[in-house]
């Protein structure tokens, strides 16, 4: 079909995009990745930074290719999740990114099921991040972080009966990282994303890419500060079965599945026989 006149092929929006990118990442504040990640960059793309999470976008596919955040158990005083604080929001940093109207009538698709996604989950929202004795209900700051959480680009269609929902594999993990692993330890910093290879994916709307394959790698500290680690690779199936356990892989698994590189300033080596995966 022919470009209307004025129309920006794709490979322009393309790398008028990466260029909003680039100028994003350098508008934001350092400490903020270095809050939420550990160990090091997984990748040389271009991050941008969010008070809950750091992430670098996947504009080809539209969905976070990764995702890193911090979490300790204040994280977890959030708003109750309805009106605003419930409602999905552009990113101001994209011009191509998903909208609302990409998920019409998914999820009410007996099989598609498809809702909203979050990889940097909503119940990690919370807190008084700027220290000022006030949480999201009544301050500025902190309610901007509750707001970022919902930005679509911290979300990617998920299966909602068998996958994200009650019940789900990913809710389920889910609920171990905030409930189980930060009880246990006190502190832990998690890596999610979206795993794309070769071939053709389930798409809604206007060409966004639904993932075949998610990872969580969660990760915390043991008493003499050395860092621990599970990784899972977790299929996103249409129907619900197994534990978060039964999809405990090494992190070099991931690695050769995404191209990415965990814990870079890490000597893994060496640390291999005190990991949880193996």
């Amino acid at each position: 079909m022919p470009r209307r006149k004025g129309a920006m092929s794709k490979s322009s929006m393309f790398f008028l995009s990466i260029f909003i990118l680039s100028f994003a990442t350098f508008a934001q504040a350092g400490p903020l990745t270095e809050e939420h990640v550990l160990g090091g960059l997984p990748s040389n793309g271009t991050v941008l930074e969010r008070n809950a999470y750091v992430v670098e976008y996947d504009t080809v596919h539209k969905a976070p290719r990764w995702l890193a955040y911090h979490l300790v158990p204040g994280y977890r005083d959030v708003p109750k999740r309805t009106g605003k604080w419930a409602t999905y929001r552009n990113d101001p940093d994209l011009t191509e990114e998903p909208s609302d109207n990409d998920y019409s009538g998914v999820f009410q698709d007996e099989i598609r099921n498809y809702a909203h996604g979050h990889l940097a989950p909503y119940f990690i929202s919370g807190g008084d991040r700027d220290g000022d004795g006030k949480l999201a209900e009544e301050d500025t700051d902190d309610k901007e972080t509750v707001y970022q959480i919902n930005y679509q680009t911290n979300l990617t269609p998920q299966h909602h009966n068998a996958f994200n929902g009650s019940g789900g594999v990913w809710y389920e993990l889910e609920t171990r990282i905030r409930e189980d692993l930060l009880n246990e330890h006190g502190e832990l910093w998690v890596f999610v994303g979206t795993i794309f290879g070769p071939g053709s994916y389930d798409v809604v709307g206007d060409n966004v890419h639904v993932a075949p394959l998610f990872f969580q790698i969660v990760a915390w500290k043991d008493e003499n500060g050395a860092p621990q680690w599970e990784a899972y690779l977790l299929p996103h199936h249409q129907k619900a079965h197994g534990d978060p356990e039964d999809y405990l892989v090494s992190v070099r698994h991931i690695e050769a599945l995404t191209g990415l590189n965990f814990f870079p300033d890490f000597d893994l080596q060496n640390l291999k026989r005190k990991s949880t995966a193996k």
